[in-house]
């Protein structure tokens, strides 16, 4: 049977545990492969026990990752129980002539590289990998209780990154609005003319960013107030117990595709002048029916790292992080 390829239609695949901005800027890069107007991005998502056999126990559970990984604003369709090894078939399913990864090597159980296949077909192709961030590295810090300070050099997003990020479906046209402590100052113009009466206001650390918050952003953005736009302020009350950097957690939200605008360090006292409904992240008006902020939170999170905290070690260690 002959199989009609479509060269607007692409493959990712992965793990996507945290689904951090490393695989959002991952998924972005890949959704720009392909056409503007008419594009589409699949993201193939591995099950638990895939992960298992071939890496080791992932934190986030198959749900968890599905629903992650399909509140990205540049995925088309999550593609659910994608084979660890990347498998021509299902891309030919889909119509996708490519596969998109990392410029890193991803080995199976048996040390083979899992898109050999597709690579010897010449049907894949290479984005960078984003620096500094991995679930490694996450799961790193949270065993050693190791975060970096807002004084390191990495700690707060450029203004390149901030732009990266803050586009719409279509990976290239202008969306999210970025703005440091209050609306005055604007790092980013979005794709809108921005009116805060047309706004509603969520805030919160974000840390280990997840499903939990996410069902809250949607419930903002969806049930409660569908005719506004979500704006959120990303604080840090104690960057001690904070895991993830400013950067991590702001480039994690503006992948989200309820987000229309972040605000970095939110004064406050500026923001309470502001005319528009005020929100915090892990309310109960926010939590209430939620399919998974009625449970997970980031205290959960770091709870399963530790409950498997020698399996995490050798894995660190294998990779060559030592605790």
């Amino acid at each position: 049977m002959t199989i009609n390829l479509d060269p607007n239609k692409v493959w990712i695949d992965g793990c996507f545990d945290f689904t951090h901005h490393g695989h959002a800027g991952a998924i972005l890069q890949a959704r720009r492969t392909v056409s503007k107007e008419h594009g589409k991005l699949f993201c193939g998502v591995h099950t638990d026990a895939d992960i298992q056999h071939n890496k080791g126990p992932p934190v986030m559970n198959s749900l968890e990752r599905y629903e992650h990984t399909r509140s990205n604003r540049w995925c088309s369709q999550v593609v659910e129980a994608a084979p660890y090894v990347t498998d021509p078939n299902w891309m030919d399913t889909y119509h996708c002539q490519y596969v998109v990864h990392g410029d890193d090597i991803t080995l199976d159980a048996n040390g083979e590289d899992c898109y050999k296949l597709v690579k010897e077909m010449g049907r894949f192709k290479v984005v960078k990998r984003t620096y500094g961030v991995s679930t490694t590295e996450i799961i790193h810090r949270i065993l050693t209780k190791n975060s970096l300070p807002p004084t390191h050099t990495d700690y707060y997003p450029n203004i390149k990154e901030l732009s990266f990020y803050s586009v719409a479906e279509d990976a290239v046209s202008k969306h999210c609005y970025v703005f440091q402590s209050d609306l005055s100052n604007v790092l980013v113009d979005g794709g809108y003319t921005f009116n805060i009466r047309d706004c509603v206001y969520v805030d919160g650390d974000f840390d280990l960013f997840h499903m939990g918050d996410i069902d809250q952003l949607e419930k903002l953005k969806i049930v409660l107030h569908p005719d506004k736009r979500l704006i959120v302020g990303i604080t840090t009350n104690d960057y001690l117990s904070t895991i993830m950097t400013m950067k991590e957690r702001v480039l994690s939200v503006l992948s989200c595709r309820y987000v229309d605008a972040v605000i970095i360090d939110p004064n406050a006292a500026s923001l309470a002048q502001c005319a528009c409904e005020k929100y915090h992240i892990g309310s109960a008006v926010l939590k209430e029916g939620g399919k998974f902020s009625e449970y997970l939170t980031k205290d959960l999170i770091v709870k399963r790292v530790e409950s498997q905290r020698d399996v995490y070690i050798a894995r660190n260690q294998s990779k060559g992080m030592s605790v």
